[in-house]
């Protein structure tokens, strides 16, 4: 014969049993952060705040570490007056970049460059962004024109023998199977 308190028994029990299936199937977001919250730059530049600088995807594009470097990306201005951001990159001379107000300024149709770097592709280059009596210390990362949509950005030009050994070639076949 069953009776209300093994009926309310096998009730607790099942759900328990339940509780602690769902807790063993969802406890991975209670204790681990969701990647879908954290900010990054999508793409291979640095994205900083400065003030009223908006610093989106901030690069430098070289051949070599001691050649001429040029900064590429964008800088966003949504505010009422003009802005200037000032760049360090390693200990090399500042340059200076002026953004009207509310623009972007897209560093790819100017040419902000720095000589002296002596910081390789594949390398970053510590830096410090200035404007507006902030400054945020950071790293830019330096690329090569091994992409193609940085090619056109070296400086000096692309020199395509650097990137020959990546080229695929077709090697003999050794007899049919």
């Amino acid at each position: 014969m069953i009776t209300a308190r093994m009926t309310a028994g096998r009730r607790i029990a099942a759900s328990l049993a339940l509780a602690g299936l769902a807790l063993g199937v969802t406890s991975c977001g209670a204790i681990n952060q969701q990647s879908t919250t954290d900010h990054y730059a999508p793409s291979d530049g640095i994205v900083e705040n400065v003030a009223d600088a908006k610093v989106r995807n901030l690069m430098l594009v070289t051949d070599a570490e001691h050649d001429e470097a040029r900064f590429i990306g964008s800088i966003v201005n949504s505010s009422d007056s003009s802005l200037s951001l000032t760049i360090n990159a390693a200990s090399t001379s500042a340059v200076e970049i002026s953004v009207d107000a509310n623009s972007a300024l897209k560093l790819e149709d100017e040419e902000f460059s720095v000589s002296g770097l002596g910081i390789g592709p594949g390398q970053h280059a510590p830096a410090t962004l200035s404007s507006g009596g902030e400054s945020v210390e950071t790293t830019i990362p330096v690329v090569d024109g091994t992409l193609k949509e940085y090619r056109e950005f070296v400086p000096g030009g692309y020199d395509e023998s650097t990137t020959d050994h990546l080229t695929p070639t077709e090697t003999a076949g050794h007899g049919g199977h």
